[in-house]
């Protein structure tokens, strides 16, 4: 038990460490690069670390919740088994699998955004927001990293595919650029965008944020050329990712129900 304590505490010490640089980090970039006030910028970088951090912990947590370092059912120890028969035992050992590797992420969450709080005059109910908001990504990128450790077999692949597809919608404004060589309106593309990205939930939180018209992203993006607006109420976005977090959940747990837990 002790040693059990040593290793979470040891765990827990390194992701709450590696966040914090990658908050640092990020936040940084998107000061010098002008996106938004102190406050606003530190709450991306949030969002970014969340995303990047989340991912892996799930894959990781799945990917070695069961003996051995390769897919094999049949090398699987006696419990591994009963879950690949028993549908509703590996779902409840996926659910589990999924909140359980999320708590460090969450604690963080928690913590640096009450220092933002405390550290600044950011009103209560934004910070709430700004925890809720980091709840829902945290636990829906994690469901993603799940389904892609039980696609690709690995830890690291699984969270990769992850980060992919969080750079996808995030950057999603800029792939418009090449779509407009040979789509005349634009507009019908320019809502599901800002309802996919992740960063956009900000923007609804702090009232009169719109990155798209800072300089640095003005020009390099066609969405200020069309008539758009930031999805109402602004926890749609995090509705959007429960979805996407949702199927990413569903996908996983047939993978395990029909070709066993990643091990």
């Amino acid at each position: 038990m002790i040693i059990n304590n040593r290793n979470y505490l040891i765990k827990s010490l390194s992701v709450c460490s590696i966040a914090s640089f990658l908050l640092w980090i990020i936040y940084q970039l998107l000061m010098r690069i002008k996106l938004g006030l102190p406050i606003e910028c530190f709450f991306m970088a949030q969002v970014c670390v969340v995303l990047l951090i989340a991912p892996y912990l799930a894959a990781y947590a799945v990917h070695t919740g069961f003996s051995g370092t390769r897919f094999n059912a049949y090398t699987l120890p006696s419990t591994a088994r009963l879950l690949t028969l028993s549908p509703i035992s590996s779902e409840q050992w996926l659910l589990r699998q999924l909140v359980m590797s999320q708590v460090l992420v969450l604690g963080w969450a928690f913590l640096s955004t009450f220092v933002a709080l405390f550290a600044t005059n950011l009103p209560l109910t934004t910070a709430l927001q700004m925890v809720l908001i980091l709840g829902i990504y945290s636990l829906s990128a994690g469901a993603v990293g799940m389904w892609g450790a039980h696609i690709f077999r690995d830890a690291l692949f699984g969270a990769e595919f992850a980060t992919l597809l969080w750079c996808v919608l995030m950057s999603g404004a800029f792939l418009l650029n090449p779509l407009e060589r040979y789509v005349n309106n634009l507009q019908p593309f320019i809502s599901p965008i800002l309802h996919l990205n992740p960063l956009i939930a900000v923007c609804g939180i702090f009232e009169g944020m719109d990155i798209f018209r800072k300089p640095v992203l003005y020009e390099l993006t066609p969405v200020t050329s069309y008539d758009y607006r930031y999805p109402n109420p602004w926890y749609l976005t995090g509705v959007w990712h429960l979805v996407i977090g949702g199927f990413s959940f569903l996908g996983a747990w047939r993978m395990c129900k029909h070709r066993g837990p990643t091990a």
